[in-house]
């Protein structure tokens, strides 16, 4: 049976499937690195391939081995790249990127046009003279050789350390070194094929344009994947809890990155990193909180298969279309090598005094292993490959091309790649840091409890009664109760910073729980998280959390539009959803606090910072219940329809929680249980779009003030159409004293200060006084167009202000109401 060129990469695709879940099942528990295995068994499959070990027998293997070896390198890049890197950007920790955004563009850029420079000389130097590599090509190669792969690195380094820190700095480094390998590579090789398109002539290209070039292509590249990105998350932020839709724009999303850039000759690379950190950070709590796990697994696998494909892929074809005889080559390739190691290492080293100052710092020790472990893999590879499938560049070059870079990709996977075990147990970073790890052993010293409070009962137990608890303790490996003790070789301030960090963690983590549970809003969980994020910086703190109730008041910018009265109403819309938002973080800040308090003893290493600990976390909940208490004294109908809203989520919530649990419990069928299901999440779908504003928004009417009452409706009436509100701030100065003022103020919801002076025995004493709802204040512009004393707002305060030439107007057509204000007058205890 033939089989064309589609169904051979099918089967390809399927093959490599099948070998990468043996390769991972065999490996459990080695440690060997999944990439590496892989990379020597598709070497050993190549080889037999290239030893007609397939063309008897197994012709059809054989035949997709061939096409596999002759993969387009566009195609390559085009089908890979997207998916490793959408996934890498996707799962980094953003707070960790931003922090350490200065040292890994350093690295990426400077460090990287550095190793670039290095690596051209050091392959003029090396390389036979009668290979007749230009200096252009010397460029191209050193470009196309920097970019690095991390893969089995960080893999390593997840699986033995947990070091978040270096892997977020290895990966965050990589992605950007990738994107600037690639826009220098794309320069470089298009000066080579100049070159041989137009022998004799010299390229001219100053080196302003190089930089002009670069920097183009990289803030395009940046500019798609913002457009993209943002366009992205305004459509799913209109999606509720459809995992297709969500997952499918994603997936387009990258790829139309990738694409949409590459076409206009800017950066994929930068364009697909921008839209993945964009979906990881503001894009975060636009995703459906049912859909994110689903999300980051499938990138996971995705990224898995796309790894298992490579590393296969690229130990054939190097295996297959390298030249095994030529001794000068092999020669060449060991020097080169070596050199680019010591390259990597000399431009890591010259940047080191800025890299320690800058950022979150860097350690020799984390300097070592960036160094050792910058391997390189598939987009070198790929870019070589571009270069031997080149029509313009001789063939006996693009071979040479291929067989150093293969062979430099190979060594690296194969030798760093395999022994950074040992060079991190050499520097010590094989394990926990001590902090951390005094941490670990307290959670694992209550869980040893926990178990051995279970066993008396278990004991008593009609079903276990007979068991052999010794046997049942060794299987279980349960160990004997004793007291967890902190390391000797850690500082008491390095277990209490640990610490901290420990419980921080905890309590973001309860953030997005709450998030996932419905409990808070996306714009609450994201200042919540945003202020765990800034306490985490530096030294770890508990509280007080100032920041957070900056949430509550109008940012700075808005203040000088309040005397424009056009902006009122938009003003007054702002300040009612910032009153709701902060109500919310309130909300989710005081309940992950209560959650922290039963993890502070369990997780202390010494009462003296439990204690201190507690004291902050009740310090942070009665700062917090004061300023919502403060709101409910002043707009109890805002907390009425946020509390309202709450409840009726925390119902939704269950009742699909109810859905499930029959549905797995077969009470329900699924189409029955999907039809409820779809019932309940429409609900909820209604209830995320009700603006609070429109419930809390009911404006007072004028007669609700005591003195309007005695006025005709028609005058209240008019009254009513001339209002403006205003909603100040909890001690935001409301009009300065003897200040010109064209109108007259009634508190509608809150209290204000007045504060005046006034004259006894020739001195002069300072007064204040309270003015709550319903009651008038400024009287006194309606005589002199200016105050005559200074207000300042108690609590967050709603004024109604009616405008002075207005209400002269409307005295002298109705009697009644002239008389009411010379009523007022004479009840002021100051005019």
């Amino acid at each position: 049976m033939h089989f064309d060129s589609g169904l051979l990469a099918l089967l390809f695709v399927i093959i490599a499937l099948f070998i990468g879940a043996l390769v991972r099942h065999l490996l459990k528990g080695s440690q060997v690195p999944y990439t590496v295995a892989l990379l020597i068994l598709g070497i050993a499959i190549g080889l037999a391939h290239r030893g007609n070990a397939f063309t008897d027998n197994y012709t059809l293997i054989g035949e997709t081995l061939s096409l596999a070896s002759e993969i387009d390198p566009h195609l390559f890049l085009f089908l890979f790249l997207p998916t490793l890197i959408f996934e890498s950007a996707f799962a980094m920790e953003v707070h960790l990127f931003r922090r350490m955004f200065t040292q890994i563009v350093i690295l990426a850029v400077p460090g990287l046009m550095l190793a670039i420079w290095l690596t051209a000389e050091l392959v003029a130097w090396v390389l036979p003279e009668h290979w007749q590599w230009s200096w252009a090509l010397c460029l191209m190669f050193g470009a196309l050789i920097s970019a690095t792969d991390p893969v089995a690195v960080v893999a390593l380094l997840k699986e033995v350390s947990s070091r978040k820190r270096l892997e977020t700095l290895i990966e965050g480094e990589s992605l950007l070194n990738d994107g600037t390998a690639i826009v220098f590579f794309s320069l470089f090789y298009g000066w080579v094929l100049m070159e041989f398109s137009n022998p004799g002539e010299a390229i001219t290209a100053p080196p302003w344009q190089a930089v002009a070039q670069f920097f183009v292509v990289v803030f395009v590249g940046l500019a798609v994947g913002l457009i993209l990105g943002g366009l992205c998350i305004l459509w799913i932020d209109r999606v509720f809890n459809d995992p297709m839709i969500e997952i499918s724009l994603t997936i387009a999303a990258a790829y139309s990155a990738f694409f949409i850039s590459e076409n206009f000759h800017v950066s994929g690379v930068v364009a697909v990193v921008t839209l993945a950190i964009m979906f990881a950070s503001v894009g975060r709590t636009r995703i459906s909180p049912e859909v994110a796990g689903f999300l980051h697994h499938f990138w996971e696998m995705m990224a898995h298969m796309a790894n298992t494909l490579i590393f296969l892929l690229v130990g054939i074809l190097v295996a297959i279309r390298v030249p095994l005889d030529d001794k000068e080559a092999w020669l060449a390739l060991f020097v080169l090598y070596l050199g680019i190691m010591a390259i990597r290492a000399c431009s890591i080293t010259v940047f080191m005094p800025i890299l320690k100052r800058i950022g979150i710092g860097i350690t020799y020790e984390k300097a070592v292993v960036l160094c050792w472990g910058g391997l390189r893999g598939a987009v070198s590879l790929a870019l070589a490959m571009t270069v031997a499938s080149s029509d313009i560049i001789p063939k006996q070059i693009g071979d040479h091309v291929l067989f150093l870079c293969a062979g430099i990709v190979v060594l690296t996977i194969l030798f760093n790649g395999s022994t950074m075990g040992h060079v991190l147990k050499w520097l010590n970073l094989s394990s926990l840091p001590p902090g951390k790890q005094a941490t670990v052993d307290k959670a694992q010293h209550e869980i040893n409890r926990v178990l051995h409070d279970m066993l008396p009962k278990m004991m008593t137990s009609d079903f276990l009664k007979g068991a052999d608890w010794e046997t049942v303790k060794q299987g279980a490996k349960l160990q004997v109760l004793k007291e967890c003790n902190s390391p000797t070789e850690i500082t008491q301030d390095e277990l209490h910073t640990a610490y901290l960090r420990r419980l921080l963690e905890t309590e973001r983590k309860h953030y997005w729980t709450q998030f996932s549970q419905g409990l808070i809003g996306k714009q609450a969980t994201n200042k919540l998280v945003e202020a765990v994020e800034h306490a985490l910086d530096g030294d770890p703190l508990i509280g007080p959390r100032n920041e957070l109730f900056t949430t509550w008041r109008l940012p700075d910018w808005v203040e000088p539009l309040r005397q424009y009265n056009s902006w009122n109403k938009l003003l007054l819309k702002v300040y009612f959803r910032r009153l709701a938002l902060g109500y919310d973080v309130a909300r989710g800040f005081i309940q992950a606090q209560e959650a922290l308090e039963s993890h502070i003893d369990t997780l202390a290493p010494d009462a003296e910072i439990a204690v201190m600990v507690r004291q902050q976390v009740e310090l942070n909940k009665r700062l917090t219940f004061e300023r919502i208490e403060s709101l409910r004294m002043s707009f109890p109908e805002i907390i009425q329809a946020l509390q309202s809203q709450a409840a009726t989520r925390l119902l939704l919530n269950r009742e699909r929680a109810v859905i499930n649990d029959q549905l797995k419990q077969a009470v329900l069928d699924k189409p029955e249980a999907q039809k409820l299901l779809n019932m309940v999440e429409e609900r909820m779908a209604a209830l995320q779009k009700e603006s609070i504003f429109d419930k809390s928004q009911e404006q007072k009417l004028i007669n609700d003030i005591p003195w309007a009452r005695e006025l005709k409706s028609k005058t209240r009436e008019e009254l009513t159409s001339w209002i403006e509100h205003t909603v100040y701030d909890a001690g935001q100065l409301i009009c300065e004293n003897q200040r010109p003022l064209n109108r007259i103020g009634i508190v509608s919801r809150g209290s204000i200060t007045e504060l005046y002076e006034t004259r006894s025995d020739d001195n002069l004493e300072k007064v204040r006084t309270t003015i709550g709802p319903g009651e008038t204040f400024a009287l006194i512009s309606l005589l002199t167009g200016k105050t005559n004393a200074q207000y300042v707002s108690d609590t967050p305060t709603d004024i109604m202000w009616l405008p002075v030439d207005k209400l002269k107007l409307l005295m002298n057509q109705d009697p009644n109401l002239t008389a009411v204000v010379c009523q007022l007058f004479k009840q002021l205890k100051s005019v």
